[in-house]
């Protein structure tokens, strides 16, 4: 089935996904092979300056869909593009080097992600001698102040910096080359809660001053609430609901992000007497065929078993995918 699914207008959008799927085959006992659908019939986009909040348990999808957005894995099916001065480029035919000066990625791990022997000047250099940019000081310099780095710490070795200062270095050097669209893959999962909060707080910064639009992928919805203008709802490679950060946390249709909810019973103290108490399944299991959630859904009924339900807009800019709507 082929879905056409746009927020807003679409000539507004920095990244637009259709109809993506990415398939591994696996070798499981006795060598008998199985297919492992880490995104399946994914489309969505993503608007200038917007940053889409991507949440989900681990294994939802998330970090596969960032990959690939940016031409890091590449798909079974379907079309990636990005928007870039009028022009529509498809990542899937384009060479890395030929988008890397548009697209960029924010690592999880700061400590794999960056060589600890380099000097943080290097760091930052590398990426612009390799576009052959000009006036590369100034830039670092720019992108050292966005992140709130002291200018004394470009002769310190990486190993030399905290946690915090990795990430924020981290952040620095996506940022510095200036591209259109960055994935932030869970950039506040391994810092403790008040550096977590001084990371939001660069990554919006740098939004309104740059104008980047940004995936950014979480696992917990109260941070997705936060920094995210629209959130989607990522289960086993399925976008189950789509729309507005405000429109998903007060008004959760999907019981799959109802649970999610759940889980954060302070995320909207206001919730409390409107949501009834949702009890998932542990245990994950993926279905041959129908909904992919239903095994865990505490509403299944026989249709969720043999039909998958479309991705349907409920109300303006509000989209999921279960047969109670």
């Amino acid at each position: 089935m082929v879905m056409r699914l746009h927020v807003g207008s679409i000539s507004d959008y920095i990244v637009k996904v259709e109809n993506l799927k990415v398939y591994f085959t696996k070798s499981g006992i006795f060598s008998k092979k199985y297919i492992v659908k880490a995104l399946d019939n994914v489309t969505l986009s993503i608007k200038e300056k917007e940053v889409m909040g991507v949440v989900g348990e681990s294994g939802s999808g998330k970090t596969t869909l960032g990959r690939v957005t940016i031409g890091l894995q590449k798909p079974t099916a379907g079309n990636i593009y990005i928007r870039v001065d009028k022009r529509e480029i498809n990542v899937n035919k384009a060479k890395l080097k030929d988008i890397s000066k548009y697209v960029q990625m924010i690592y999880q791990d700061p400590y794999s992600s960056i060589d600890p022997i380099m000097r943080v000047y290097d760091v930052l250099a590398m990426p612009l001698k390799y576009k052959k940019e000009i006036d590369i000081d100034r830039k670092i310099e720019e992108a050292m102040r966005l992140v709130d780095l002291p200018l004394e710490l470009l002769e310190n070795r990486v190993y030399q910096l905290s946690g915090g200062q990795r990430q924020r270095l981290s952040i620095a050097r996506a940022i510095v080359v200036n591209p259109k669209y960055i994935v932030a893959d869970e950039p506040t999962t391994m810092l403790d809660a008040s550096l977590k909060g001084e990371i939001l707080k660069i990554i919006k910064d740098a939004r309104e001053s740059k104008g980047f639009s940004f995936m950014f992928i979480t696992h917990e919805l109260p941070i997705a609430k936060i920094i995210s203008d629209r959130i989607a709802v990522l289960y086993l490679g399925k976008v189950v609901e789509l729309g507005s950060s405000n429109e998903i946390i007060k008004n959760p249709l999907h019981p799959y992000t109802q649970g999610l909810i759940e889980v954060y019973p302070r995320i909207d103290p206001s919730l409390r007497d409107k949501m009834k108490e949702i009890k998932i399944k542990v245990d994950i299991v993926r279905p041959e065929r129908g909904c992919v959630f239903y095994p865990r859904c505490p509403f299944a009924m026989p249709k969720c078993k043999e039909q998958e339900p479309e991705l349907k807009e409920i109300s303006p800019g509000h989209y999921v995918a279960c047969w109670l709507y």
